[in-house]
């Protein structure tokens, strides 16, 4: 049920070492299968004598679990452990907060302003759209949005609310301004993959937006795991979560995959991050204020990728 990647799946670089590595079966991974999962005693089961390993490629520094999950099983992963055995759920948004909305609502304004045409002339699309709020903010705001998903049932789905919707095998005929993905790639078996796929559907100029867990610091908490912490402890490693986050970035490592796949980092002028701002209260308009400050001051994985002409 298990796939092992002998080489790094974000450069494709054939060199790594070993970080951290225990069989699921083992003390310190029952703590997260118990945590996670509402019926562990039968995830276990099913995993077997299979091994979490973490690796760290020797050129781009990408942290990467060397065994993923088959497309068999990344399925029931997704469309069943996780839907409906999930003891943390993380993947359900059937709504969102009003805050959500705000970061959508101002990050699509950005990217009208990053082309600097009317919206209707631009076309958008949400890359792993889920229950397809990004699209829907899109098409709010006057874009030509649509929205795809590995997962076919997603892609039904949001036709039936009303959201265009293509399946990932017409990517190759269609052709974007702007492509979001947002909390994807840190999923993906060949993220490097499934960029070059990306980068093919793009306009000349396009963008791709990569949004990821930030893994920096992520060795140095690698000694203290305990899947038993609140998720936002470092001592949990979110970013490296068993099964489910199998690619660790920084954005060291997402500039070299990035540039595996002909695409270079875009600068955006720090004035097109602030065409809303939340003002529901004073912590919400610190945090409106201060995000796109950090985002460059630390270096995070929040980055645009583009393509040439």
């Amino acid at each position: 049920m298990f796939n092992e990647r002998t080489s790094c799946p974000g450069c494709e670089f054939g060199e790594s070492i070993s970080l951290f590595r225990a069989a699921y079966a083992d003390a310190v991974m029952g703590q997260f299968l118990r945590r996670k999962f509402k019926n562990p005693a039968a995830i276990l089961d099913t995993l077997g004598d299979a091994v979490y390993e973490l690796r760290k490629c020797g050129r781009c520094s990408l942290i990467y679990q060397r065994y993923v999950l088959n497309d068999e099983y990344s399925a029931v992963l997704y469309d069943k452990w996780l839907l409906e055995g999930d003891a943390e759920p993380e993947l359900s948004k059937e709504w969102l907060p009003p805050s959500d909305h705000v970061l959508y609502a101002n990050e699509l304004l950005s990217v009208g302003r990053f082309f600097g045409r009317p919206h209707h002339r631009i076309r958008i699309l949400d890359y792993g759209l889920g229950t397809g709020w990004w699209c829907r903010m899109g098409t709010a705001l006057g874009f030509e949005a649509l929205g795809t998903d590995l997962a076919s049932n997603l892609v039904a789905s949001a036709r039936e609310r009303g959201i265009p919707a293509i399946e990932v095998a017409q990517l190759a005929s269609e052709r974007f301004d702007f492509i979001n993905t947002e909390q994807v790639l840190e999923h993906v078996t060949q993220p490097l993959d499934v960029l070059r796929r990306l980068r093919g559907a793009l306009k000349p100029n396009g963008v791709i937006k990569v949004s990821v867990p930030d893994g920096r610091g992520i060795e140095s908490r690698i000694p203290v795991v305990d899947w038993t912490a609140p998720r936002a402890d470092k001592r949990y490693l979110m970013e490296a979560t068993p099964l489910i986050h199998i690619n660790t970035f920084t954005q060291d490592s997402i500039r070299v995959m990035g540039s595996r796949a002909g695409l270079k980092v875009a600068s955006v002028p720090l004035r097109d991050d602030y065409s809303v701002l939340d003002a529901t209260g004073a912590k919400a308009l610190l945090k409106s204020l201060l995000r796109p400050l950090y985002r460059r001051a630390k270096r995070t994985t929040y980055v645009f990728l583009q393509a040439g002409e």
